[in-house]
């Protein structure tokens, strides 16, 4: 016995006519309105981190749970701003914070920050122990010659730096993965130090990769041993 053709178009149809149904109904929930916001924080001043947002190199610092009733499974990745604000667009629910593993130049915590979101949630920061700490940072540029002060202080008796480094781009998000250009001093160590980099010294290919915008910025940073993200400066334009 022969099953009619037209039964088999309609085993095909169903799926697509499930999935076109689902797309739909997805496509006609409201974006989300309410906003968390917070920074990271130690002793209740702002941490200096790396902006560079990806998804592919998993660079965000916390996860947002929902728990309760209506909850979604899974978390999202939450990425801070330059200095270390964060701001997340979500539906109103019960929430938690915590710090993804492995991420930050800090000392690992299980903490979490648990609120109730109902509209706007600010001031949700997190405070962290960082490794290192950078403290009255002061930049000069001048005959193109980059010259940083600052003071570093170790937080953590066990930590080891591995280096500190002046970054360049040539533009305003300036950190380890998007410098075009980095020097590396060795010889830093707590207390007050001074590092300079003149750029006359360094290659063409260097200079026409850090002229492609016509601006030009530096950022230092302190970077642990066995850490891979690090602390930072302030970003500083750079002006003849």
């Amino acid at each position: 016995m022969t099953i009619p053709s037209v039964f088999y178009r309609l085993i095909l149809f169903l799926p697509v006519l499930f999935l076109v149904g689902c797309s739909t109904e997805i496509d006609n929930w409201d974006y989300p309105s309410s906003k968390v916001s917070g920074q990271f924080l130690y002793k209740g001043q702002p941490m200096q981190l790396m902006s560079t947002a990806s998804d592919a190199t998993g660079s965000n610092m916390l996860q947002l749970h929902q728990t309760g009733e209506g909850w979604i499974q899974g978390f999202v990745k939450v990425f801070s701003k330059e200095d270390g604000s964060y701001t997340i667009n979500t539906f109103d629910g019960d929430y938690y914070l915590n710090l993804t593993p492995g991420r930050g130049p800090w000392v690992p915590n299980t903490d979490t920050l648990r609120f109730s979101l109902k509209g706007e949630e600010k001031n949700i920061n997190f405070e962290v122990t960082p490794y290192f700490w950078l403290s009255d940072f002061k930049s000069n540029y001048q005959d193109s010659v980059f010259t940083a002060t600052f003071n570093l202080t170790q937080v953590v008796a066990s930590a080891t730096m591995e280096k500190a480094v002046i970054h360049l781009a040539p533009t305003a998000i300036v950190d380890n993965t998007s410098k075009v250009y980095e020097k590396a001093f060795t010889t830093v160590v707590p207390g007050s130090n001074t590092i300079t980099l003149n750029l006359k010294t360094l290659s063409n290919a260097e200079k026409t990769n850090l002229k492609r915008t016509g601006f030009l910025f530096a950022r230092i940073g302190i970077k642990t041993r066995n850490v891979s993200d690090l602390i930072y400066s302030k970003t500083v334009p750079l002006t003849p």
